[in-house]
């Protein structure tokens, strides 16, 4: 496999990648918010009516987890976009090109070459587990 050097990329090449990625990744985060709002008031719902059936329970529980797994999935790409950015720049910078300040700070903050996981940082899980946890309670706690 060729290196990302080797084929003529440059910093502003890998930046523009990077932007382009995250508005892509931002979408994602404005249609899981509107999805996380859709699960609220599916268990708001569920809690208002005694009556609700098991397989509807079921259903928005269902829901909710897709959420909380579509969550992770735009978390870990947003940062396996940025490792795989700040890899490339780190292999432009190995083979003698200058590289900006703000890309060095690129590469420090992140964990060049790293594979794509779907571990969230400690801020992102607890925000995961709360709108989960919003979602779900409702569902199953008796009114």
């Amino acid at each position: 496999m060729e290196s990302v050097a080797s084929l003529n990329f440059t910093e502003l090449d890998l930046w523009d990648h990077l932007w382009m990625a995250s508005g892509g990744q931002g979408s994602w985060f404005l249609a899981l918010g509107f999805l996380s709002w859709v699960g609220l008031r599916i268990g708001q719902n569920i809690y208002n009516n005694a009556e609700t059936p098991i397989v509807m329970k079921l259903a928005g529980t269902i829901f909710s987890l897709f959420i909380a797994y579509g969550w992770l999935i735009n978390f870990g790409a947003s940062e396996w976009n940025a490792n795989g950015v700040a890899n490339a720049m780190a292999a432009i910078e190995a083979s003698g090109q200058v590289i900006s300040p703000y890309a060095a700070e690129l590469i420090a903050n992140n964990n060049p070459g790293e594979p794509f996981n779907l571990v969230p940082s400690l801020v992102q899980g607890l925000f995961i587990l709360s709108i989960t946890a919003l979602q779900l309670l409702p569902m199953w706690i008796k009114k």
